[in-house]
């Protein structure tokens, strides 16, 4: 039985009192943006006098409030009056930042200021322009990729951000659990800066809903603003019985709002597939009758009926060969697309360089593992080697295999490394002589020049082979190569050209104008029919439906949401996507339950229309919330009681995501960045941490071990063509290995050759992507515990493998395994462990004293009661599982195997699902929005237990404290 609640607001009233410099520049902003002159809100004065007076500011208002401006009026006035030099505006997501940019230019046009923009990758001039401009704009993770890059980076950065005056937080809820306390480090860190430089900088906060938390992260004054939107119904529907019923039932409440005659319908789903399944499969027989301008932007047409209009037109052959031509080109297209006996021209220059980035990072690799295992005091490094790499990668193990014939048998860590090194450089050098011309030809399919010329390099058959190989995969082939040749008539004529494309594909400027204006005066005409990229019409109604997620790329969703605006009847179906960075209104919103937070940005879409009172209907997802529901519904209530009544973080209808409330790893890896930078980094550290972290930190920075520096989401994507990506356990089930590709991007596992349309009506052929447990255990470069009110640390490749061997029920001596003996000798390595590792030592040589060993002093970790939580780190490594339960690893289409790099995981080794579960949910780290269950890890045979990993570095470390915090009670 559905349930409604009316609503209401009191729109927020106008300010004029406030100082004529300011109301001017707030009111040439609204003539700029809506072409009328307005005043400020209550609230936004209320900003604009206490910024003005110095004050820091906690805004709490809800969407359609105007928090941006407000903040951002005052600051760009002291800015012109040179009170103040430098502000920084962070935002939690670059879409939000953005959207937000615009309000920016703007005012930055009317002030003649200029705006820099953090980003990753830029060079050190690029940082310290963005740096030197009065108004700088950033997201957290592209400020820490300065950090992490470098000490001259982090320095330059460190010094740029400690200049600044204000700093303001925009849309502050959506920082969360492990992101805030990034943040929260990131605030003091500039803090104790200003502080030694003689300022305060001082921090405003923007959110629409407030929390402790965010509370504690500045003093400023409390300014409470109301939302600009009228009274909305709300209807609440019962949870459905099943997924189709869930999507009918919401495809259904579309269809009655349209037929009650709704204007601007807003569907909001949770799963971006669930909304392009449902976009897909409404889609009407007919094409949305859209205004000329949004053909034009949005429009595209079959190459064969767009080139015989072109010639009807007596449209010149030059533009239909140059457009032709483009069409030929679009790929991209790589080396392995060329044609048999098809040859084409290689820049030198750009296949050295991807030779040589390829083989260095291989090198790296091995020289890495090298290292590892002399400092496991491995005697003899040449057959360590040799049992490391078995299984390992296609091309590590080629190049090791080049390199072990000019070694004896007991060449030492630096003859090892010096050895690879040189025969990197052999390799390298010999290119350069041969590659000494611009280009190199190259035919297909096996592009045998690039393997003659490695192998005259240097490089083994084998070697040259895989290396080519890989080349055939990565290097893209250049504008008017002879892949446009291998295009068949019939596929050409099914390409459809972008009509955008016309305003920067027809060279001539006279012949582009001509036709431009000739196409806009089609489309008026009705005489050209072009399709719509991303805009349907809903059924059979007319009604123009827009489709807007986060699986789509940035380039993709680019102006669809003010195409929704302006046409005067439209349904945009959506997901979480839509809750911010974007400025839209609608009439009516329909949404299943997600949590509370969430549930009040999409709310907050709704109302904003003149004279149209707004519509919510929500599916309720599971019976307790409805049965909550029905015993406190109430026919009416204010915005804010509403608000308090879905989303208090203690007792709200829709109840909050679950997150970590801190991380040792996290704090320490804060330390890390700390200490990189010398003398300031030091007075940094001790000002911000105790000696818990201290400790932590320097053994993380003694063993070398790489640590993420993503302060939100840390878990590598497989990204598909057209730029989306997602969780890797989701989409290589239904990418095979031969469609995916290695990445060199530190954020992407893989780039599958899949569009993204393809993958999603694609059926999954395995049931599941699992780690690889004992690959991943075997692969681990540390293991870490806590014991006796500190962190420990041991590292060696595959020392948490070893570690679990203890729990064997293999025998290893005199008919017993090895858990049995060290029962026997606990009071021993408890509190004599030197002692005990001293007199073992001489007979390292033979298997159990070498393990123990080799596992040193995490012997008395066997002991404890949370002995079996094995947290480590290392490279994950995935299998794929069928419905009949057969495993196969992950890999690329080379044959090498395809790995999460160096991410910190936790294994509840022997645990059953039941048991693991128990145990997680009495330490309240159970369904952590930080934290990435599989318990389908389980399903494969000879299971040692569930595995956690990271979603942002740090949460394992939380959940791991917790169990053994539990554990000892």
């Amino acid at each position: 039985m559905p349930l409604s609640v009316l609503v209401t607001n009191q729109p927020p009233e106008t300010d004029e009192n406030v100082p004529e410099p300011v109301k001017n520049l707030f009111q040439a902003y609204t003539r700029v943006k809506y072409g009328e002159t307005y005043f400020p809100f209550r609230h936004q004065a209320e900003v604009f006098r206490r910024v003005l007076e110095d004050q820091e500011i906690f805004l709490v208002a809800g969407t359609a409030a105007g928090k941006t401006l407000a903040i951002a009026v005052p600051l760009f006035h002291k800015l012109r009056e040179g009170r103040i030099h430098k502000v920084l505006l962070m935002y939690p997501t670059i879409a939000l930042m953005e959207d937000q940019r615009r309000v920016m230019d703007t005012l930055a046009e009317l002030m003649g200021l200029q705006i820099g923009q953090l980003r990753g990758g830029m060079s050190r001039i690029e940082l310290m322009a963005a740096l030197n401009r009065p108004v700088i704009l950033a997201t957290p993770d592209e400020v820490y990729w300065f950090f992490r890059k470098n000490v001259k980076y982090g320095g330059l950065l460190l010094y740029g951000l400690a200049l600044v005056d204000e700093f303001v937080l925009d849309e502050a809820h959506l920082f969360n659990g492990l992101m805030l306390r990034n943040l929260r480090h990131f605030k003091q860190r500039i803090c104790l800066l200003g502080e030694r430089l003689g300022k305060r900088p001082r921090w405003h906060i923007l959110t629409a809903t407030p929390t402790p938390e965010l509370r504690r992260l500045t003093s400023g004054a409390d300014v409470r603003g109301q939302s600009k939107c009228g009274d909305v119904e709300v209807t609440f529907l019962d949870p459905a019985r099943g997924y189709e019923e869930r999507q009918d039932r919401l495809i259904g409440a579309v269809e009655s709002a349209l037929a009650d005659g709704a204007q601007k319908v807003l569907l909001v789903f949770n799963s971006a597939d669930l909304a392009h399944r449902v976009f897909e499969g409404i889609k009407g027989g007919s094409r949305p009758d859209l205004p000329p301008d949004l053909q034009w932007r949005f429009g595209r047409i079959r190459w064969d009926k767009f080139k015989a209009w072109l010639g009807q037109e007596g449209i010149a052959m030059e533009t239909m060969e140059e457009i032709e031509r483009w069409l030929k080109r679009e790929g991209p297209f790589y080396l392995k697309d060329l044609d048999e006996g098809t040859w084409v021209d290689l820049s030198s220059e750009t296949l050295a360089a991807r030779v040589a980035r390829l083989l260095e990072g291989q090198t790296w690799g091995l020289r890495r593992l090298l290292h590892s295992l002399n400092r496991e005091g491995e005697q003899h490094l040449i057959e360590a080697m040799d049992r490391q790499l078995r299984g390992k990668g296609m091309l590590p193990r080629l190049l090791w295999n080049e390199v072990r014939p000019k070694l004896n048998r007991e060449a030492d860590v630096n003859v090892v490394a010096e050895a690879l090194e040189a025969h990197m450089s052999l390799i390298q050098t010999g290119l350069e002589r041969l590659w000494a011309e611009d280009s190199l030809r190259v035919t297909a399919p096996a592009c045998r020049e690039i393997t003659e010329s490695l192998q005259q390099a240097g490089a083994g058959p084998e070697l040259a082979e895989a290396i080519t190989r890989h080349l055939r995969h990565t290097v893209e082939l250049p504008e008017q190569s002879g892949v446009e040749h291998r295009m068949s008539s019939g596929k050409l004529a099914e390409r459809r050209v972008a009509l955008s494309w016309l305003d920067w594909l027809v060279a001539d400027p006279s012949r582009q104008q001509a036709l431009v204006e000739r196409i806009h005066q089609a489309l008026a005409a009705k005489e050209l029919e072009v399709e719509a990229r991303h805009i349907a019409t809903w059924g059979e109604t007319g009604v123009p439906v827009v489709i807007y997620t986060g699986k789509m790329s940035r380039a993709e969703r680019e102006g669809l949401i003010d195409a929704f605006s302006k046409l005067p009847r439209a349904v945009l179906i959506s997901t979480p996507a839509v809750e911010v960075g974007v400025d839209f209104a609608a009439d009516v919103l329909i949404t299943e339950q997600c949590d509370g937070n969430s549930f009040l940005q999409r709310f907050g879409r709704v109302g904003r229309r003149p004279g149209i009172q707004g519509k919510v209907i929500v599916l309720v997802r599971n019976g307790e919330a409805y049965v909550r529901l029905f015993q406190c519904h109430q026919p009416q209530m204010s915005r804010e009681e509403f608000s308090a009544f879905i989303a208090d973080p203690a007792d709200g209808l829709f109840p909050a995501r679950l997150y970590a409330e801190g991380s040792a790893f996290l704090d320490a890896t804060h330390w890390m960045v700390n200490a990189q930078l010398g003398e300031i980094g030091t007075w940094l550290n001790q000002a911000m941490f105790g000696n818990e972290v201290a400790t932590l930190g320097r053994k993380l920075r003694e063993a070398s071990l790489p640590f993420t520096y993503g302060l939100r989401g840390t878990l590598p994507e497989v990204v598909l063509q057209g730029g989306a990506g997602g969780d890797p356990f989701y989409i290589l089930c239904k990418v095979s290995n031969e469609r995916l590709l290695h990445s060199d991007s530190p954020f992407e596992m893989a780039r599958a050759e899949m569009w993204y349309l393809e993958f999603l009506w694609k059926p999954a052929p395995w049931k599941a992507i699992v780690v690889d447990a004992k690959a991943t255990l075997e692969a681990s470069q540390a293991l870490f515990w806590w014991q006796n009110g500190r962190w420990h640390l041991r590292v060696g490749y595959g020392i948490a493998a070893d570690y679990v061997k203890l729990f064997s029920n293999e025998p290893v001596a005199k008919g017993q395994p090895v858990r049995v003996l060290l029962k026997a000798l606990e009071e021993q390595i408890r509190h004599d462990l030197e002692g005990f590792l001293s007199k073992i030592r001489p007979e390292a040589s033979k298997p159990l004293p070498q393990l123990l060993v080799r596992i040193g002093e995490a012997l008395p970790l066997f002991f404890e009661p949370y002995s079996r939580l094995v947290l480590g780190q290392g490279d994950v490594h995935l299998l794929r599982v069928d419905a009949d339960g057969i495993a196969e690893p992950v890999e690329d289409q080379l044959g090498n195997p395809l790995v999460l790099p160096d991410q910190t995981w936790l294994i509840l080794y022997d645990h059953t699902k039941e048991a693991a579960e128990e145990r997680l949910r009495e330490a309240s780290v159970l369904d952590l929005e930080e934290v990435i269950y599989d318990w389908n890890a389980l399903q494969v045979p000879g299971s040692i237990g569930p595995v956690l990993l990271d979603r942002v570095a740090g949460a394992c470390f939380h959940v791991y404290r917790r169990l053994v915090e539990y554990a000892d009670r």
